[in-house]
């Protein structure tokens, strides 16, 4: 009986714990794709410019004018504070922006506005830092458990 519940800690506790690595981010895309949008433009090519379909919708309304909502991610920067120049550094994706984009009845932009956000996600994805933090110290910590359980 003892040696069923080694086994099953050592196969249900790294399974719980991978699955907390598991995080959530919307689809997004890049600044450089936001700006090469120009008012006058097609719902579609709008959609195929950025890479992705809306996230959410802003205003629909029954004359035909909507709006909607896509997401896209700002580029930041990395750097020593020492060395802290204009435009030194290494780039690095920073937060998520809203990206609204304003449709006339015939589904051709009119105005993009964008704004800051506080994400709702939905597509998940796997975060290795939560990962390399379990193998360093709760396996260790596991198998002294079990070294201690066994000397006994």
């Amino acid at each position: 009986m003892r040696r069923i519940n080694k086994i099953l800690a050592i196969a249900l506790i790294p399974s719980l714990f991978i699955q907390s690595c598991i995080v959530s981010a919307p689809k997004y895309t890049h600044v450089e794709q936001v700006m090469q949008l120009k008012t006058g433009m097609s719902m579609d090519s709008v959609n195929s410019k950025l890479g992705i379909e809306p996230y959410d919708i802003d205003i629909y309304d029954s004359t035909g004018y909507r709006s909607y909502i896509y997401k896209y991610r700002t580029t930041d920067r990395k750097t020593i504070p020492f060395f802290l120049k204009e435009t030194n550094g290494k780039k690095k994706i920073g937060k998520y922006m809203d990206l609204v984009a304003y449709y006339d009845s015939t589904n051709i932009a009119y105005k993009f506005e964008s704004r800051s956000t506080d994400s709702k996600v939905d597509q998940k994805k796997f975060n290795i830092n939560v990962l390399v933090t379990i193998v360093t110290v709760v396996v260790p910590s596991l198998l002294v458990y079990l070294g201690i359980q066994k000397t006994n």
